[in-house]
């Protein structure tokens, strides 16, 4: 299976380095885009020889364009996922690549995703993100906000692309949410493998800080998807608590480390 991973960077992250060798120490052959400003493509190709690096088409046209940018670029790929220029790949996500493949090989659509770990900038676990326990409750939780899927080490097939289309690039901070949402109610099976896949970096600066344009976004994705129903129904209740029971580890382990806290306000905090 020919797998691509697409990263988009400015490259000044202090954490790329980490990223990369995250790719690299996959026990999986695949390939790394690095989608950059032009200024920076040259010193990147010396930096990290083993990736291809493009540039990105114009400028300030947001991450998503640039992921666009990627999966466009390279030519012949059967499955990619993309990772932020802070985040790495886990071990765990061969078992996502394990699960794909038998779909690549019969050119089907799917899309794999499994739990993720949050980090400090030092690497340092701060917890994890709650994630569905079954694919077929997706499409009830996200009718009541709950986000069911997180993009960190969420593997998609080529069929399932050609099926929905790329990332819609007029959003700034809701895009992967946007695209995860869309191949759900588009009927892409998914699968959910029970390792962690990725871990997604708290830092000061991100783009998930932002909360208020993340909401606004959000209601966005809603309204365009038509996600909410207008009321929910015993399936919406039994949807959200088979996801809460399911994630009481989840729950705990943040009381633990951080008192009484939601995911949100986890996110505000950063470092």
């Amino acid at each position: 299976m020919r797998l691509l991973v697409v990263t988009p960077t400015l490259g000044d992250s202090p954490w790329l380095e980490e990223s990369v060798a995250s790719v690299a120490g996959l026990p999986c052959a695949c390939c790394q885009v690095l989608v950059a400003p032009a200024a920076a493509v040259v010193a990147l190709t010396d930096r990290f020889p083993q990736t291809v690096v493009i540039a990105e088409l114009g400028s300030n046209r947001g991450m998503y364009a640039a992921i666009n940018t990627g999966l466009g670029a390279v030519g012949e790929w059967d499955a990619f996922t993309y990772l932020n220029d802070d985040d790495l790949l886990l071990p765990g996500f061969a078992y996502s690549v394990a699960r794909a493949e038998t779909a690549v090989r019969m050119r089907r659509a799917l899309f794999v995703y499994g739990r993720v770990r949050l980090i400090d900038t030092e690497g340092r676990l701060l917890g994890a993100i709650p994630v569905s326990p079954w694919p077929r409750l997706n499409r009830a939780l996200y009718a009541q906000r709950i986000e069911p899927v997180y993009q960190h080490g969420t593997l998609v097939s080529r069929a399932a692309w050609q099926q929905v289309g790329g990332f819609d690039p007029t959003f700034r901070y809701c895009g992967d949410s946007e695209y995860l949402a869309r191949l759900c109610i588009r009927g892409v099976p998914a699968v959910r493998v029970a390792g962690e896949v990725a871990a997604f970096r708290l830092r000061r600066g991100q783009l998930t800080k932002n909360r208020l344009k993340m909401m606004e976004e959000r209601k966005r994705v809603d309204e365009q998807l038509s996600l909410l129903p207008r009321h929910l129904a015993v399936r919406h209740y039994w949807a959200r608590l088979c996801f809460r029971v399911a994630n009481l580890p989840v729950y705990a382990g943040r009381i633990a480390r951080h008192g009484f806290v939601s995911f949100d306000e986890l996110l505000e905090r950063g470092e």
